[in-house]
């Protein structure tokens, strides 16, 4: 049997072959691990400001949503010019983090130049500008997409092996977007089960921990919430309300409506018309 490579080993091989900081986040942006420990001189040094950092933090964050939203590698220059690329992690099929590499300059003559000038607003010392911007590294274009593919192979590899685990609180939120995502259809907990790949016993616990009530205490409340928005607009037909927000018919929705809200869908429209 294979002997199984921990996180930090791979972000270290990875940054020994390319030459760049490899760094994992998780979902909210915080970082997890990275070699090495430290970010770059420049970068140090112009987070120093914190308009920079704020601008950095924007950047990452456009990145990573972008990663999410491809599902793919994402390679592109941050606010000072500099490259830097982003992968996204999953854990059986859910989203659990990003991998991150940079940063590195174009082999353009005027890039340090370009990057100096961008990064001036927010320095006093100049001279120790310079010499950050002296020392980012130097690659070409198709030296960056090389790594940009061993990365890929990476992030694979991180995923297939389901290395970076979801924490406790990740799977009740992920559970809660499905839902509002889904509520219009059917959905059941072996649905669930399914798409998240794990038990129903981890599935419902942890649902519970969170938030105190069952999934299919929340799917019901969920859709009577929306339809309850729904309502107050007289122009679509209860029965049409009832459908959109999932219930298998009018007459079951307004019995589930009246034993939650106490009233009728249509004495809930008429009450809140009259406001």
């Amino acid at each position: 049997m294979s002997k199984e490579i921990a996180l930090a080993d791979i972000l270290k091989e990875l940054s020994n072959i390319s030459g760049f900081r490899i760094s994992i986040y998780d979902t909210e942006q915080n970082e997890l691990e990275a070699y090495p420990k430290k970010g770059s001189a420049f970068c140090q040094f112009i987070q120093k400001n914190p308009k920079a950092l704020a601008l950095c933090h924007k950047n990452d964050k456009k990145a990573f949503e972008t990663a999410r939203q491809t599902e793919d590698v994402y390679l592109y220059q941050c606010c000072f010019g500099l490259y830097e690329a982003v992968a996204p992690l999953y854990h059986n099929g859910i989203l659990s983090g990003y991998l991150m590499m940079g940063q590195t300059m174009d082999t353009m003559h005027d890039s340090p130049k370009r990057t100096f000038q961008s990064a001036l607003p927010y320095v006093d010392n100049v001279r120790e500008l310079k010499d950050a911007v002296d020392q980012i590294p130097i690659r070409s274009k198709s030296q960056i997409l090389s790594c940009i593919s061993i990365m890929e192979i990476c992030a694979a590899y991180i995923t297939l092996s389901n290395r970076l685990k979801l924490n406790n609180q990740t799977l009740p939120v992920k559970i809660k977007e499905y839902i509002h995502t889904h509520f219009s259809g059917q959905i059941t907990l072996d649905q669930l089960c399914s798409y998240f790949y794990c038990s129903r016993a981890t599935l419902t616990k942890s649902f519970r921990n969170a938030y105190q009530q069952s999934i299919l205490e929340y799917i019901t409340s969920y859709r009577l919430a929306q339809s309850k928005k729904m309502l107050e607009d007289p122009t679509v037909s209860i029965q049409d309300i009832a459908r959109q927000c999932g219930f298998s018919d009018q007459n079951y929705f307004t019995k589930v409506f009246h034993q939650k809200c106490g009233l009728t869908p249509l004495s809930y429209r008429n009450q809140s018309l009259k406001k």
